[in-house]
């Protein structure tokens, strides 16, 4: 091969190369589907013994599905299913 060859070959595969780093720079998931740090949230099922009825969310695992909601009388952790936006 010569050497033009070979740097048009080069070319072409950094256009490939950027074509793909687009692609993956694009966002997989609905954002809107997310909670995210900071949201105002209702939490669903308070506990008996006079907890917050809302919060503001300060931490968000989607590993464990879980979320941790500041509130007037401190923190409380809820699955994220048990969490609704205000």
């Amino acid at each position: 091969m010569s050497s033009r060859k070979v740097l048009e070959k080069i070319e072409e595969l950094e256009k490939q190369l950027a074509d793909l780093k687009l692609e993956l720079s694009k966002p997989k998931t609905k954002k809107y589907d997310r909670l995210a740090v900071g949201e105002e949230v209702d939490i669903l099922n308070p506990n008996w013994a006079g907890q917050e009825n809302s919060g503001m969310v300060s931490r968000v695992n989607y590993v464990t599905r879980r979320a941790t909601v500041d509130t007037r009388n401190g923190k409380v952790s809820r699955a994220l299913k048990n969490l609704k936006r205000k």
